[in-house]
């Protein structure tokens, strides 16, 4: 069975492999040049106490790499369970090949045990590998960000792949053996690991862990971080936008800002502290600073919902535990069904 299953998946594993050394060369030679570049632009502006500009050159460098490598990993799951996983059992049940490993000395669990062993362990690899470059050729762009929270981020980095790599191919795996058809199994496949990705950064990721909501009053000091100020259509309520979060923290939401009594503030209230355009065109100090410290009598503030970078790894595990437990359902369900179908 082992020498089967090789002969069935060694284009895919060959494939594989040479996508692996070719993944591997790039961030090595190209994350090796950015670190060094990283690493003599911190030292060079931190004498100088400037460090913005350069920091900000680095993103703009890398970050189109960087979004094409997370977009790459983000697919690759989905690629797995669609070539790798829906094939494996619904092209025996096609073809009917199945009927010959079945009537042979091998039993039907122990032909689904090698197949799927085999197959899902080369999964797991190619997943670790990518997840393990990604994360350390982004780590200096990671830093430069300061949260690694992001959509994009959170899951393809670290431990998070795993999971997904290891979920849709059992994924595959279960809409071919019960749709019998490799076409249909692959378009089923894709279209629930879509829906995967979208529910679970949305719905799933941010009730895992009970978030924390500090207030925020606005004054002189806090709105000297302040970046901008946007309203809201209709009732005039306005935000603050880059308020002080705790460094690394999961931003999930922010409330129009409130008076001491829970009441909306509008911006029409506060139109006699606005920065003019003319102030803001200044840059020797922050116009939001002189901006809190006119409606800081007014005892206004802001609530500001987050996770705390103290998070991220137990909601690392988490999902990845989510994904795993739902794999091994799966998986389970695989042997079930088949040792109870008819030849």
């Amino acid at each position: 069975m082992i020498w089967l299953t090789w002969r069935q998946f060694r284009a895919q594993a060959l494939a594989t492999l040479v996508v692996l050394v070719a993944a591997a060369t790039f961030l090595l030679i190209t994350g090796i040049h950015m670190r060094d570049s990283y690493h003599a632009d911190l030292a060079t502006c931190a004498a100088l106490n400037n460090c913005s500009i350069l920091l900000s050159n680095i993103q703009i460098t890398y970050n189109p790499t960087l979004q094409f490598c997370e977009l790459m990993l983000t697919v690759i799951p989905a690629l797995i369970g669609i070539f790798w996983g829906a094939p494996l059992i619904a092209r025996e049940l096609e073809t009917g090949t199945y009927q010959l490993a079945w009537n042979q000395s091998v039993m039907r669990t122990r032909w689904l045990a090698f197949k799927f062993a085999g197959v899902g362990l080369v999964a797991l690899v190619t997943a670790a590998v990518l997840s393990i470059l990604l994360t350390w050729w982004a780590g200096p762009l990671d830093q430069i960000q300061g949260s690694r929270f992001g959509d994009m981020v959170f899951s393809t980095r670290d431990i998070a792949p795993l999971g997904y790599a290891l979920f849709a191919f059992a994924l595959g795996t279960t809409a071919g053996l019960l749709l019998r058809r490799t076409i249909p199994a692959m378009a089923v496949t894709l279209a629930v690991f879509i829906a995967i990705q979208i529910i679970v950064p949305t719905a799933i990721r941010p009730n895992l862990l009970p978030s924390t909501t500090t207030t925020v009053q606005l004054n002189q000091s806090t709105l000297s971080q302040a970046n901008g100020i946007s309203g809201s259509s209709g009732n005039g309520d306005f935000y603050m936008s880059g308020l002080d979060a705790p460094a690394g923290a999961w931003v999930q939401s922010t409330s129009p800002v409130e008076t001491a009594s829970g009441r909306l503030e509008s911006m029409q209230s506060v139109s006699s502290c606005l920065p003019r355009a003319a102030f803001l065109s200044t840059r020797s100090e922050n116009p939001f600073a002189q901006f809190g410290a006119c409606v800081a009598s007014d005892d206004l503030h802001e609530s500001i919902t987050y996770q705390p970078a103290s998070h991220y790894w137990p909601l690392q595990w988490l999902e990845t535990g989510i994904f795993l437990v739902l794999t091994g359902l799966l998986s389970a369900f695989c042997f079930w069904f088949i040792r109870r179908r008819q030849n």
